[in-house]
């Protein structure tokens, strides 16, 4: 295995890191792998190691390329600008695939939260000349093959709203702590008192959208990033999961997602599992911190993910046909 760390845009402070299966006459020599590339998510603000290299080595561990994308965030979160991050890893990785030993017509890319609206973004938009007027003349290089989407962020208006983080009303709102307030929105925005309450109530989805948009927003900007709105026949298959049970982005956004596919004809596999909770990357041992992180019926998706791109690229067949 060969692992490379690639500074894809230091501008931007986007990395690559990859992993990669060194040919060898021990396997199969000469056979292409299928890769998977993986997009933390973190709300557009931080990126989460727990939903980066686990989830990229389990793959590599299945007989995968993988690699992890660190795309823009925080004041390189405003779109198009992480659209633009995955495109360019795609393409870096297509133009690679000979030397890397790439399948490149096996391109996946995998995204969890906010992570998910990243690769689900390319799903939608890989032929976007509006959106991506850098690559018109060779879209192909950029569209994915498939999208693995955990508990994705779709619709930017399906997340939660009225988040209790124990801030009691009496508090100052400018000394109030949260992970995710973006200088350009206006607290009382984020952190609501309603009557009857005796905590502030956060608005996530006001807090994440705001690093979406570099702040304020009107809801038209709002919808142009409403993913289930921009489903086509020429949007790559996917493979969802998600917790019944997540407060946070709520379940909604696969369901709908599924829902757009499906009325476009485009093929995809969906798993809602009972319970569970929002950021539960592998769902087990592996990478939970806290119980509300360890799941056991989530924890089937990686293998029946990695089944999925077996299916789909052929890929298991191809070593099997001795």
């Amino acid at each position: 295995m060969k692992k490379e760390i690639i500074n894809l845009n230091p501008e931007r402070k986007v990395t690559l890191t990859g992993y990669f299966i060194e040919d060898s006459a021990e396997y199969q020599q000469g056979m292409k792998k299928p890769i998977i590339l993986v997009c933390p998510g973190g709300g557009y603000s931080f990126l989460s190691d727990r939903e980066a290299d686990p989830i990229a080595l389990t793959f590599l561990a299945a007989g995968f390329h993988a690699a992890v994308l660190r795309y823009g965030i925080n004041e390189y979160a405003v779109a198009p600008g992480p659209l633009r991050d995955i495109a360019g890893a795609v393409k870096y990785l297509r133009e690679r695939a000979d030397e890397l030993m790439i399948d490149k017509d096996n391109v996946y890319v995998c995204g969890f939260s906010a992570g998910g609206h990243v690769a689900a973004q390319l799903g939608v938009f890989w032929n976007d000349a509006g959106r991506l007027p850098e690559y018109a003349d060779e879209f192909e290089m950029i569209k994915p093959n498939g999208m693995i989407l955990g508990y994705p962020v779709i619709d930017l208006k399906a997340s939660a709203t009225r988040l209790d983080i124990g801030a009691p009303v009496s508090m100052d709102i400018e000394k109030l702590e949260f992970g995710q307030i973006h200088p350009d929105m206006p607290r009382e925005k984020i952190f609501k008192r309603y009557e009857g309450a005796d905590n502030y109530l956060v608005d996530f989805e006001v807090a994440m959208n705001a690093y979406i948009f570099g702040g304020e927003y009107t809801e038209e900007q709002e919808d142009s990033y409403c993913l289930q709105n921009f489903v086509s026949a020429d949007t790559p298959p996917a493979f969802i999961y998600h917790a019944a049970g997540d407060g946070l982005i709520y379940p909604s956004n696969s369901l709908d997602f599924a829902s757009a596919l499906n009325r476009e004809g485009v093929d995809y596999e969906l798993h809602i599992y009972s319970g569970g909770d929002h950021g539960l990357a592998t769902a087990d041992y592996i990478t939970a911190d806290n119980i509300m992180q360890y799941h056991e019926p989530s924890a089937k998706w990686l293998e029946l993910a990695v089944n999925w791109v077996n299916h789909k690229s052929g890929f298991k067949k191809k070593v099997l046909s001795f």
